[in-house]
């Protein structure tokens, strides 16, 4: 199906005047607790972080609630002259509990592209606030690498869990606030050797949270979807 979106956009943007816009169309991550067997084409839909279907937010039973985002580049095969990080996996995560005490155990993430047989043991990059790099924002402390390295990229956490933040309110889908707000965690799920593309796309991320000091799973169902965007 993504051959047919592909095709189709180099179709459009051949048999149009230069300065025109056009329709180009690729793959994206949806997820849910539903399983889906089949790839949609849901048209012009909003990808970013306040996306209710590339990345909404999901409450489990226990009052945790989580946001992924997925870059749609891990939708496509590597090319051979690609950087080695676009086959393995980031996952952004965003976790917060409306319930105290909580904690993320970051020994036991598993993904499991169940239709080509591969299970992965997940690991957890920590992003701590640093001042942010975004222009006119001097001084606002923000999710982020610590810095712009290999060091950083693959600095994994070491514990064996994590606390999960109290909050007392609902996650709130204001984009602002996703990196900047104390009482939500972020981090990477940073799958190796692992692309999602064709029907390694259809995949489960198994969170292991720690409650009253006993071990509850709790699994996330990821599907490709298809998509358009206009470009100028």
């Amino acid at each position: 199906m993504r051959q047919v979106y592909m095709g189709l956009s180099i179709f459009l943007l051949a048999g149009l005047l230069p300065g025109c816009a056009y329709y180009v169309y690729g793959t994206h991550s949806a997820y849910g607790f539903q399983k889906v067997d089949t790839e949609e084409y849901l048209g012009p839909i909003d990808t970013g972080y306040d996306s209710k279907i590339t990345s909404p937010v999901l409450t489990f039973a226990n009052g945790v609630q989580v946001k992924f985002s997925i870059s749609g580049m891990y939708n496509y095969p590597p090319k051979p002259k690609d950087l080695g990080m676009f086959n393995n996996a980031r996952i952004e995560m965003f976790i917060t509990s409306l319930m105290p005490g909580i904690k993320l155990d970051t020994t036991g993430i598993i993904l499991d592209q169940y239709r080509v047989g591969k299970k992965t043991l997940v690991k957890f990059l920590e992003l701590k606030r640093y001042p942010s790099l975004a222009r006119g924002q001097n001084g606002l402390l923000v999710c982020r690498y610590s810095e712009l390295s290999e060091k950083a990229f693959y600095d994994f956490y070491q514990g064996d869990s994590i606390n999960i933040p109290h909050r007392t309110t609902d996650f709130s889908l204001v984009t602002s606030e996703l990196r900047s707000d104390p009482t939500i965690l972020c981090g990477e799920l940073v799958a190796i050797n692992t692309n999602f593309a064709g029907e390694q796309g259809y995949f489960t991320i198994t969170l292991p949270l720690i409650e009253d000091g006993m071990t509850h799973e709790y699994k996330v169902y990821f599907y490709p979807v298809g998509y358009r965007f206009t470009m100028k």
